[in-house]
This record gives C-alpha cells, sequence and structure tokens, in this order.
C-alpha cells in the first residue's frame, strides 16, 4: 500500500508538465490513542476532477495514460480488511492520503 502510494506521488509528479521546481513527497506517522495516522503527501498537480469522482473505483481511478485504476481500489481494500482507513485530500498544490489503522486488530 505504502509502495503503491508514494509510487503514485513520483510518477504524478514526473509526467506533470506542471512539475514543482522541487518534488517533494512526504511520510509521516502519528501515534495516537487509537492507532496509527500516516500520510503521504506530494507538491505535485494533484489529481483531475475524472479521477477524483471515481478514485478508489477499480478501472475507474486511474489518472495516468494506460493506468488500469486497480492500485488506490487494491490499497483501500488491503487498509479496510485490517480496520484502517484510506481517503484523499486534495492540497494546494498536491494530494495527500492518509491511512489511518486501529491500535490493535482482532484476528479471525
Amino acid at each position: 500500500v505504502l509502495v503503491n502510494l508514494m509510487k503514485n506521488a513520483r510518477e504524478a509528479m514526473e509526467a506533470s508538465t506542471d512539475k514543482p521546481a522541487e518534488p517533494l513527497v512526504t511520510v509521516a506517522l502519528d501515534e495516537s490513542e487509537t492507532g496509527l495516522d500516516l500520510s503521504i503527501s506530494d507538491n505535485g498537480p494533484g489529481l483531475p476532477p475524472r479521477a477524483r469522482e471515481n478514485l478508489f473505483i477499480a478501472f475507474e481511478g486511474s489518472a495516468k495514460a494506460g493506468g488500469t485504476g486497480l492500485g488506490l481500489a487494491i490499497a483501500r481494500e488491503l487498509v479496510v480488511a485490517h480496520g484502517g482507513t484510506l481517503s484523499y485530500t486534495p492540497l494546494d498544490p498536491g494530494t495527500r492520503f492518509d491511512i489511518v489503522l486501529p491500535a490493535s486488530i482482532r484476528l479471525g
């Protein structure tokens, strides 16, 4: 999940015609009483409106040419399977994805 989010951020900045002067991908981790909060953000061009509308829907959410639209859909399913959430926040400039995971995971 983390590799997918970081790879998406890097590829979005590389493919952009409006590249930031200093491309930056930031990973932040914070521990709370209820669990772990992880965010991956970039200072790239952000997501186009069509991609935002279908972001976590398989085969619909790809923002890049030739993309399948599976990466974020699978990432969200994996996070949800572990009791967490995966969400998107537009930044100016850029994009942020937040993963929230519970402090403990029930097995079985």
